[in-house]
């Protein structure tokens, strides 16, 4: 497991305990437990009570948990409706980037490659007194032998 997801967990944990207990009581017990488990031991972190929370010093990691939380757990129907819908827009509109990305660096890096001409060649016919001729010397190296 990351270092960094280990030490969110420790920043999560100290989060959830200003949570009201309703909010909660709303995350299963496994998934806290999990987090426990995982937390790494010798980082410590705590809430500046002073600052917003909007201002703390929070891993990227911990506002994603966070909002994994909030989407899973606190969130009305319409807020995670809408949530969903905005993850689809996001997931769309990454792929559809990544797919012209890629047909720019399939024409970008395309090496063209000259294939060697393979024509039949051509043999030419021998006139018929060639062909008469080579048959006599045939006949004839054959008596011979």
């Amino acid at each position: 497991m990351s270092n960094n997801y280990s030490k969110a967990y420790v920043e999560v944990l100290e989060i959830l305990k200003y949570i009201p207990r309703e909010d909660l009581e709303k995350v299963p017990k496994d998934i806290i437990y999990t987090l426990e488990n995982c937390a790494d031991k010798e980082y410590i972190f705590k809430i500046n009570k002073s600052v917003p929370f909007e201002e703390q010093n929070l891993m990227e990691e911990t506002k994603d948990i966070l909002a994994n939380f909030f989407r899973d757990y606190w969130a009305t129907d319409f807020q995670r409706e809408q949530i969903l819908i905005k993850e689809k827009q996001d997931e769309y509109e990454l792929e559809k980037n990544k797919i012209k990305i890629n047909y720019d660096e399939l024409f970008k890096n395309k090496k063209i490659e000259e294939k060697p001409k393979t024509e039949l060649t051509v043999i030419p016919e021998k006139k018929w007194y060639e062909k008469f001729l080579d048959y006599m010397k045939k006949i004839f190296k054959f008596k011979r032998d």
